[in-house]
C-alpha cells in the first residue's frame, strides 16, 4: 500500500471519530488531524474528494463538526474545470437528507462554509440535489416563541435566502432556471402533502422571496396546471396562510393573492370555500394578522379580500361576532393602519348587513353607534355588487329544481325504452376499475379511432363530475346501438352490454393494429360506425360483418323464427353453445384490449369422445359467463348463484339429438363436454338465463325459479399443478321487471368502494341496501349479476372516482363547460320563473314513466328529450 493511501485512510479515521463520537474522541481527531498534516509527507496528498464523500454520506452524530471538516479539507479537494456530473454537493445533500439537523444555525453554518469554499459550488455542476435537500430541511424548522429566538430565526432564513440566491447567480443561464424550479417544486410538494403529520414552519416562505414579484403570476399559473389533486391545492394554500401571521415580508401576501385569483380564474371556487369553512380558522387569522402591526401592514390586503369573497352564513356569522371585540383592540393602538383597518372592518360589517339581511343585524341608530367611524356607503355599493364564492348551482338550484337526490349520483334519462342500456352503463360505470380505465385511455397512435369509447369516456366523465342530475346519453345510444335494435323498442340488456364490449373491443384493437387501407373488416366496420339508426345495411355488407368480426351469441332478434328458439332453449346440452361470451376474438401481439383487462378470463374445452376416448381441446377468452337451469330444479325449488356455477363447470354428456361428431370415429358419437377456467377474470359477468322459448307465443317466457343471489362466489380455476377457486363479491345486478323477457323495465343495483349502494332507475337515483336488493321478488329479477375478484384492486382503484385534475385536458375541458353551461340554463330559467312565478319543467329531470318508483311493468313509449336538456 502507498504512503498517499495510508494517510487517506487515516484522514477517514480521524473524520469518522470527529462526525460520530463523543467530546473525547472528537478532540482526539481532531488533534490526530493535526499530528498528520505535521508529517511532511502530508505534502504530497493531491486529492482527498473521496474520503470527504465516504464521511458525508456516513451516519454523522455531530453535525456541528461538518462545516469545519469542509473548510479543513478544502485545500485537498481538487476542482473540476469540466462540466461535473456528480459534484460534492450531492454528497451534503445526502447528508441533509439523512441527518437531523436540530438547529436551523447549523444548517447556516453548513451553507456559509460551501459558499466560503468554491471548491465545493463549482459553477460546471448541477446543484439541484443540493436546492431540494436545503429546502426540505429547511420545512422542518418551526417558528420558535421567545422573541431573541424569534429575530435569530428571520436571520437564518434571510441567510439561507441569499445562499440560494447566490447559488443561482453563479450559475450558467441554463441552469440558474432549473435551480428555481427545483426549489419552488420542492417548496410545493412540502405544502401540499396531505399526509404530512406536522405543518411544514413558515421559513420555507423564505424561498418564495426568490422569485420576482413580476414572475410570480406565471409560476402560480404552472403551479396549478401542474397540480394532481384539489385536495393539494387546498393543502398548499391553506399553509401559506397560517404562515402570515408568522412571517413578515411582503412577498408571502403576494403568492397567496396570485394563488386565489388563480382559482378563481379557473373557476375552482369549492377550493376557496373549503379553505375558508372547513381548513383554516379564518377568524384567529384575521385577529392574528390585523393586531400585529408588521404583519398587518403586509397581509391585511389578503384578510380583508377573503372576507369580502364570503358567502356562507356560518362563516359569516361567526366573523361578524369577532369584529367588535377586534375593532376594541385596533382602537388602543390608534395609528394610521389601524384606524383604516377598522374603517375596512366597518363597511364589510354593513356589506355583511345587506347581502344577509334577515341574519346579520344592522350596526344601530346613530345615537347608539358601536363603532368609531360610519361605513363608507360608495365603497360598500361597490364591495356588494362584487362576486362571492359560492357553487351557483346551490344558488339557482332551488329555484327551478325539484329537490336534489341524496344520492349524489347522477342518473341517465330514458330515450324511449332505452332502460336496458342506461342499467348497463350505470354498473359499469361502478366496475372501477372499467370506468378509470376507460377515463384514462389514450390511443396508441393517432392513426386509429375509437368513437364509441371516446364517447363513452365523455359520459363517464359527466357521469362522475357533474352538477347535474341526470345525463341523457344520447350519442352513446348512436355509438352503440346494434342496428337489428329498432329505435323505441324494448330491448334485451344482456345483448346490448354483449354488442357495446364487443364494439369496444374491436375499434380499441383496430386503432392499435397497423392495418392496410385494403383490410375488408376494417372497411365493414367503418360502415357500422357511419350508418344511421335506421338504415338497414346492405346483404353483403352483413356478410362482410359476419365473416370478418365475430357476433355476440347470446339472444338473436326474435323475428328468427323456430331456429332462433332452438337457440335460445334452455337446454344445457346444445355442444354448439358453451354459455362463454368470447371477447370478439384474439389478443394480438402483447397488447391486450381494455375489455379483457377487466372482464377478460380464459377457458378451455374439451369434447371426450365415448367411443374412442379420443380428446379434443380448444382455449377461448371470455368475458361472460350464461348460466342456464338445470331442468331437474323445478320452480319452487330454491337455487342459489353458487349451484348454478356449479352446474355450468359439470361435464355434461353430449347423446341424443347433441351427439358429438368424432373426427377420428368420422361419425355422430356419445361423449362428454367439459369446460374448465384457465385464468379467473379480473371481474366476473353473471347473466342468469331467466327464460324458455314459448314455440306456440314465439316469445321467451320468464322463469320464476327462487334464486339466492351470492354475495359471495368461488369460481373453480384450473391452475397447475391443482385446482384452486378464486373468491368474488358482488358489486352490482341489472334487474330486470316484467313478467316476459321481451317486455317490461330494466335497472340496476350496485355499491361504491364504501359498500353504500344505490338503485340506478334511468334519471332517478336513490340510496339503498343490500338487504333490499336480496328482498327481490318476481317480477322484478336480478339479470345480469357483476362480481369482483378478491384482492383485485390491490389499493390502484380504492377511489370511486380519480381527482378530476389527474385526467385529460379535454376532459377537463368538457366538465368545466359543462358546469358553466349548466350555470347559465339554470341562471336563465331562474329568471323566468321569477318574472313570471309559474312553476318550471326540471332541466335534469325527464319526464317519463321510467322514472317513477316502482319501475312500471313495461317501458314501451315515444321518445320525449327536452329541447334543452344536456345531450350525451
Amino acid at each position: 500500500m502507498d504512503t498517499e493511501h495510508m494517510l487517506k485512510n487515516d484522514i477517514g479515521r480521524c473524520l469518522k471519530l470527529i462526525v460520530s463520537g463523543n467530546d473525547a474522541a472528537v478532540n482526539d481527531g481532531w488533534l490526530m488531524l493535526q499530528n498528520l498534516r505535521d508529517n511532511r509527507e502530508f505534502g504530497q496528498l493531491i486529492d482527498c474528494e473521496d474520503t470527504l464523500r465516504d464521511i458525508l454520506r456516513s451516519h454523522v452524530h455531530n453535525v456541528s463538526e461538518v462545516p469545519k471538516i469542509l473548510a479543513w479539507m478544502s485545500m485537498y479537494i481538487v476542482e473540476k474545470r469540466f462540466f461535473n456530473v456528480n459534484p460534492i454537493s450531492n454528497d451534503v445533500a445526502v447528508l441533509l437528507r439523512n441527518t437531523d439537523i436540530g438547529d436551523m444555525s447549523r444548517l447556516t453554518e453548513l451553507l456559509n462554509t460551501l459558499a466560503d469554499n468554491r471548491v465545493y459550488l463549482p459553477r460546471s455542476a448541477n446543484h439541484t440535489k443540493l436546492c431540494e435537500a436545503i429546502v426540505t430541511s429547511l420545512s422542518s424548522f418551526q417558528m420558535p416563541l421567545e422573541p431573541k429566538k424569534i429575530l435569530d430565526f428571520y436571520d437564518n432564513t434571510t441567510k439561507i435566502q441569499h445562499f440560494l440566491k447566490i447559488l443561482c447567480s453563479n450559475t450558467k443561464n441554463g441552469e440558474r432556471d432549473i435551480l428555481m424550479f427545483t426549489c419552488l417544486q420542492t417548496l410545493y410538494n412540502i405544502i401540499s402533502d396531505t399526509n404530512r403529520k406536522q405543518e411544514p414552519g413558515p421559513g420555507l416562505a423564505a424561498i418564495l422571496q426568490l422569485v420576482e414579484s413580476s414572475v410570480i403570476p406565471q409560476a402560480v399559473d404552472w403551479i396549478l396546471s401542474q397540480s394532481q389533486s384539489d385536495h393539494q391545492l387546498v393543502q398548499a394554500l391553506k399553509v401559506l396562510c397560517n404562515w402570515l401571521p408568522q412571517w413578515r415580508e411582503d412577498q408571502l401576501s403576494v403568492w397567496i393573492m396570485e394563488f386565489i385569483r388563480g382559482l378563481e380564474k379557473q373557476h375552482k371556487y369549492s377550493i376557496l370555500l373549503e379553505l375558508t369553512e372547513s381548513s383554516i380558522d379564518i377568524v384567529m387569522l384575521m385577529c392574528k394578522v390585523l393586531l400585529i402591526p408588521i404583519i398587518r401592514q403586509n397581509a391585511s390586503n389578503i384578510i380583508f379580500y377573503i372576507l369580502k369573497r364570503q358567502s356562507s352564513l356560518s362563516v359569516v356569522q361567526n366573523i361578524v361576532r369577532k369584529i367588535p371585540a377586534l375593532i376594541k383592540d385596533l382602537m388602543k393602538e390608534d395609528s394610521d393602519s389601524s384606524k383604516e383597518c377598522i374603517q375596512n372592518l366597518v363597511d364589510i360589517m354593513k356589506v355583511y348587513s345587506k347581502r344577509f339581511s334577515t341574519c346579520i343585524p344592522a350596526c344601530g341608530s346613530t345615537e347608539n353607534y358601536p363603532y368609531p367611524v360610519l361605513p363608507r356607503m360608495q365603497v360598500v355599493r361597490e364591495l356588494y355588487r362584487e362576486p362571492v364564492w359560492i357553487d351557483e348551482t346551490k344558488e339557482f338550484e332551488p329555484i327551478v329544481e325539484p329537490e336534489r337526490p341524496l344520492s349524489g349520483k347522477v342518473g341517465l334519462s330514458n330515450l324511449g325504452n332505452t332502460c336496458y342500456m342506461n342499467s348497463v352503463l350505470q354498473a359499469l360505470l361502478m366496475t372501477r376499475q372499467f370506468c378509470q380505465e376507460v377515463l384514462n385511455y389514450r390511443p396508441l397512435n393517432d392513426v386509429g379511432k375509437t368513437p364509441l369509447l371516446e364517447r363513452l369516456q365523455s359520459l363517464f366523465a359527466l357521469l362522475l363530475y357533474s352538477k347535474r342530475i341526470c345525463l341523457a346519453p344520447t350519442e352513446v345510444l348512436r355509438a352503440s346501438r346494434p342496428t337489428y335494435f329498432l329505435p323505441g323498442q324494448q330491448q334485451d340488456s344482456s345483448e346490448f352490454l354483449c354488442h357495446l364490449l364487443d364494439v369496444l373491443h374491436e375499434q380499441e384493437k383496430s386503432a392499435n393494429t397497423n392495418c392496410g387501407g385494403n383490410d375488408n373488416a376494417a372497411t365493414a366496420k367503418c360502415k357500422i360506425e357511419k350508418q344511421e339508426d335506421n338504415v338497414t345495411l346492405p346483404i353483403e355488407t352483413k356478410d362482410v360483418i359476419q365473416r370478418y368480426i365475430k357476433r355476440w351469441t347470446t339472444e338473436e332478434d326474435l323475428t328468427e323464427g323456430e331456429e332462433l328458439g332452438q337457440r335460445l332453449s334452455d337446454s344445457h346440452s346444445d355442444s354448439t353453445d358453451s354459455g362463454i361470451q368470447s371477447v370478439g376474438g384474439e389478443e394480438t401481439g402483447t397488447y391486450t384490449s381494455l375489455v379483457h383487462k377487466v372482464l377478460g378470463g380464459e377457458c378451455q374445452i374439451t369434447y371426450q369422445c365415448a367411443q374412442c376416448d379420443t380428446s379434443s381441446r380448444n382455449t377461448d377468452k371470455f368475458r361472460d359467463l350464461q348460466l342456464c337451469f338445470p331442468e331437474e330444479i323445478q320452480e319452487n325449488q330454491d337455487v342459489s348463484v353458487q349451484d348454478l356455477i356449479n352446474y355450468y363447470l359439470t361435464p355434461e354428456k353430449l347423446t341424443g339429438e347433441n351427439k358429438y361428431r368424432c373426427d377420428k370415429c368420422t361419425k355422430l358419437c356419445d361423449a362428454q363436454r367439459i369446460i374448465t377456467i384457465l385464468q379467473a377474470p379480473a371481474h366476473l359477468v353473471l347473466t342468469l338465463k331467466h327464460f324458455r322459448y314459448d314455440f306456440d307465443t314465439r316469445l321467451r317466457t320468464k322463469l320464476r325459479h327462487k334464486v339466492t343471489y351470492n354475495d359471495t362466489i368461488r369460481l373453480p380455476v384450473s391452475a397447475i399443478p391443482c385446482t384452486a377457486a378464486e373468491t368474488y363479491h358482488l358489486y352490482a345486478a341489472v334487474v330486470h321487471s316484467g313478467y316476459s323477457m321481451d317486455y317490461g323495465h330494466y335497472f340496476t343495483y350496485a355499491c361504491d368502494s364504501k359498500q353504500n349502494w344505490y338503485k340506478f332507475n334511468d334519471s332517478f337515483v336513490t340510496q339503498t341496501t343490500f338487504e333490499d336488493f336480496k328482498s327481490l321478488k318476481p317480477p322484478d329479477t336480478p339479470y345480469i349479476l357483476f362480481y369482483e375478484k378478491s384482492g383485485v384492486q390491490d389499493g390502484i382503484y380504492e377511489d370511486d372516482k380519480p381527482e378530476l385534475s389527474t385526467l385529460s385536458k379535454r376532459i377537463q375541458e368538457l366538465i368545466a363547460n359543462d358546469t358553466t353551461d349548466y350555470i347559465e340554463e339554470l341562471r336563465r330559467r331562474a329568471t323566468a320563473s321569477q318574472r313570471s312565478q309559474l312553476p318550471t319543467r326540471s332541466l335534469r329531470q325527464h319526464n317519463n314513466s321510467d322514472d317513477d318508483n316502482p319501475p312500471p311493468s313495461s317501458c314501451r313509449g315515444a321518445i320525449d328529450v327536452p329541447a334543452n336538456r344536456f345531450l350525451y
